[in-house]
């Protein structure tokens, strides 16, 4: 067996000599390699069988000159080829000298490591070298989270591997233009579908977050392990490296390209997948940052934007407007967005909108959509240059004027749109109706007499918010400016159509923004913060002194003397008459007026309300009340009429099946005592439909559970058990034992009930009290007193031998005596509850 094991190589760990000086971490057990100079290197075999031997710093440093893309004496081989010798030769460079040699380089910082860690990069900077990183980051991730892995990162060395990687992706990615210079270095293959295949490979890398995704989990560890605060990698940052992104996708449209169509369509693989790391407006602000700045030429930038997919154009046209307004609308008061002359700025938003949206109506539409969507939240300059870019084309200014009267006269949008996305729609058609009005007068004419703006204002003007029906009387007011004479002018007096706002609104039908320069986004006018309508501060109110104190003169620092006043003499409204206090009414707290339910419902009367209260599920206080009142009800109900007869099966119907959907209190409890009640009511059908239930019913373990608990107490209360077994089923003694011998349609008044009443307690004062100190008498009466008269009776007749009974007593005592009843309880237990439960039992167990 000993001569089937070969040993391919022996190694040992690098240790540092005392000078400090680094040999080779990997050393030979018989040798080290010879030195080698750059000129010895005969063939890419060479170098890769060189890297591969475990080398010295000089063999390294002659390897990598030799690999230098910029020498020529490499007899041809190019380590940017992308074959499979220079993917070999990066794989041994990455997964072996690296984490040799990349510490030491980095610490000694002279010359001669700078240039040898330059070099390197150089060579790793393509889409293999970008892989095989990524691939060691994962690979040292998963050892370290190896559930076998105990000891800590510092102590297996695998933080420094770990750094080491980190650092040279890094360094690899740092330039701006590593994405255009790897795609040109892509052009260079004369195989296409090699290129497009490196370049997908690319895109997976860096457009789809792999390279961050894998950053950020090793940032993670690295911050674990170390005791210090460290510098966290832009890698693993995604605002910072889709910013990264973007001015790499931004040099690939503005340098001069090769293949100028395919270029722009690797630029577009590339940003669809960057814009799926989730921060879009970092990435557009850097991608199109000439179109923003308002510096270069617009031409790669509107041609990129057309070969977008339709959805992409969506989002790049949104955070194109959020970035504009954000750079060039920074001003904080809201008064530059009320002044009708048109800054520079707004004019030339406006001309660089044209200039997207002039041949393509893909854009056009985003833009409207804009408006009605997104824009309205947005600043008023920014909407005054988009509506500025649309009213050049006549056709999309009247179907834009239509679309946002229809929305904003539509009753839905009204009732259920939040009023601040109302007022900016008012605005909006505000203005698009002042550019119509000066381009196609006749047809703002046709408008204000067409059906859907009459219905608008009518729908306005009859909303229940007030602050919704001034919107209509804005609309209404300026249309009328605009095509009425002033005679006939229409006029809401009222104080919001003369106040500054008021005046606002009605002043945008006046703004006329002009098409301006891309160059004005360079200059910002100071009058565009300043308003044709300043706000007015308003006048502070003096607070006058009250009658009888002095008021203190501003220079006078003595102290204030304070005069009595007589109670008498503030006595001044005596005369008023004196109203009432109104009865409060919890509903009338709430703040919001709109949301106070004035139609309350009310305990059902009828079994027909009860049914259909406990069905509707959807009314809260409705099904509450029902079933609330299902026990009471039904018990009052069951011996007058034939409403629990005619209803009771779908009564236990409806009880059985109820679910809690509202979560209410005690919600099992109150079922229970319902489906009780409806089984006291009718014992002999219903205890055979619940008995039926329970074995044939498609319902749920609870609710069966629920249909033996309603036949156990129903059973009990039949029995005359039913006081006892209240505590059970937490029934409220007021609702299930008043009234419930006796309809109120069969009472005496109240007055008369108490005269007629057998009861004393129904004749005593309402006093606090009372009728349980009657009861209580009673029952001591009973226990002590009876015994004690029976007993002296019997003292006074005589010894019990003496006594002699005659016919005519033996006749009174039979017609005292109480005759047997018969067991009616028997017969409906038996045949309503027992037999059926038993029986159905029995066939269930047999079958």
């Amino acid at each position: 067996m000993d001569e089937l094991l070969v040993p391919l190589k022996t190694t040992t760990k690098l240790r540092s000599s005392p000078g400090g000086n680094v040999e080779s971490r990997f050393l030979d057990s018989k040798q080290k390699s010879p030195k080698l100079s750059r000129g010895e290197i005969k063939s890419p075999e060479h170098a890769l069988e060189i890297l591969r031997s475990r080398p010295q710093q000089e063999n390294i440093r002659a390897v990598l000159k030799w690999l230098h893309p910029g020498k020529c004496s490499n007899d041809g081989f190019n380590v940017h080829g992308q074959t499979l010798q220079a993917s070999q030769i990066i794989h041994t460079l990455v997964n072996d000298v690296l984490p040799d040699y990349w510490s030491h380089y980095h610490l000694e910082q002279n010359e001669q490591s700078r240039a040898t860690m330059d070099t390197m990069i150089l060579i790793l900077s393509n889409v293999s070298g970008i892989s095989m990183l990524t691939s060691r980051l994962k690979t040292l991730i998963r050892r370290k989270e190896a559930p076998e892995e105990n000891r800590s990162i510092r102590d297996s060395g695998q933080a420094e591997a770990l750094t080491n990687s980190m650092v040279m992706l890094e360094s690899i990615l740092k330039p701006k233009d590593v994405v255009y210079t790897i795609w040109s270095r892509l052009c260079d293959t004369s195989d296409l579908a090699r290129r497009w295949l490196l370049w997908k490979e690319l895109v997976t890398l860096l457009g789809s977050g792999r390279v961050l995704s894998t950053a950020s989990e090793a940032e993670a560890i690295l911050e674990k392990s170390s005791d210090q605060i460290r510098n966290r990698s832009r890698l693993s940052d995604g605002s910072e490296y889709c910013f990264w992104l973007g001015c790499n996708l931004n040099r690939m449209l503005v340098l001069p390209r090769v293949d100028e169509d395919n270029a722009r369509k690797a630029s577009v693989q590339m940003l669809e997948r960057a814009l799926t790391l989730g921060h879009v407006d970092q990435t557009i602000e850097t991608t199109f940052e000439g179109v923003l700045s308002g510096s270069g030429n617009l031409s790669p930038y509107l041609s990129f934007h057309k070969s977008l997919k339709a959805s992409t154009k969506k989002t790049v046209i949104y955070s194109l407007l959020r970035n504009l307004a954000k750079i060039h609308m920074n001003t904080s008061s809201d008064n530059a967005a009320r002044d009708v002359e048109s800054p520079k700025p707004i004019g030339g938003i406006a001309a660089l909108l044209y200039r997207f949206s002039r041949n393509d109506e893909d854009i056009t539409k985003l833009l409207v959509e804009w408006l009605s969507n997104e824009g309205i939240v947005q600043d008023l300059r920014m909407r005054r240059a988009t509506v500025a870019a649309l009213a050049e084309d006549l056709d999309i200014l009247k179907s834009t004027v239509t679309d946002t009267l229809r929305t904003f006269g539509d009753k839905l949008y009204i009732k259920h749109t939040p009023v601040l996305h109302q007022e900016g729609m008012t605005e909006n058609l505000l203005l698009l109706l002042g550019y119509a009005h000066r381009k196609i007068p006749l047809h703002v004419a046709e408008i204000a007499r067409s059906s859907p703006y009459l219905n608008a204002i009518s729908n306005r003007l009859a909303a229940s918010s007030h602050r919704v029906s001034v919107l209509g009387m804005y609309l209404g007011t300026a249309m009328s400016r605009l095509v009425d004479p002033p005679e006939r002018r229409m006029n809401f007096d009222s104080e919001e159509m003369t106040s500054i706002q008021g005046r606002r609104y009605l002043s945008l039908t006046e703004s006329q923004d002009r098409l301006g320069s891309i160059d004005d986004f360079r200059h910002k006018e100071a009058s565009s913060e300043l308003s044709i309508y300043p706000m007015k501060k308003p006048a502070a109110k003096k607070n006058e002194p009250k009658e009888g104190y002095r008021r203190q003169a501003p220079n006078d620092s003595k102290v204030i003397s304070i005069e009595e006043i007589d109670d008498e003499s503030e006595s001044d409204d005596e005369d008023l008459p004196v109203y009432a206090k109104p009865d409060s009414d919890a509903s009338d707290s709430d703040e919001d007026p709109t949301v106070i339910e004035r139609n309350k419902s009310t305990a059902p009367v009828y079994i027909d309300d009860l049914v259909s209260g406990l069905r509707d599920t959807e009314n809260y206080d409705r099904h509450l009340l029902a079933l609330t009142h299902a026990s009471p009800l039904i018990r009052r109900k069951a011996a007058f009429g034939t409403e629990v007869t005619d209803n009771c099966e779908d009564l236990a119907n409806i009880l059985t099946g109820l679910g809690d959907k509202w979560n209410i209190e005690q919600f099992q409890e109150l079922r229970v005592q319902g489906m009780i009640a409806v089984l006291v009511a009718q014992p002999l059908e219903m205890g055979q439909w619940f008995s039926r239930t329970y074995f044939n019913g498609d319902y749920s373990i609870q609710q069966r559970t629920t249909v033996l608990t309603t036949l156990g107490l129903g059973a009990r209360e039949l029995a005359g058990y039913g006081k006892e077994d209240m505590a059970l089923t937490k029934s409220n003694p007021q609702l299930t034992s008043k009234d419930t011998g006796s309809f109120p349609s069969k009472q005496l008044p109240p007055k008369l009930h108490a005269l007629y009443t057998s009861e004393k307690a129904a004749l005593l004062p309402d006093i606090p009290g009372a009728k349980a100190v009657h009861t209580a008498s009673r029952t001591l009466e009973q226990a002590i007193l009876q015994p004690m008269a029976l007993q002296a009776a019997d003292a006074l007749s005589g010894p019990h031998a003496l006594k002699v009974r005659t016919f005519s007593s033996r006749m009174e005592v039979e017609k005292r005596r109480t005759k047997p009843i018969p067991n009616a309880l028997a017969k409906v237990v038996a045949e309503g509850l027992f037999f059926p439960l038993t029986g159905r039992w029995g066939m269930h167990v047999q079958g």
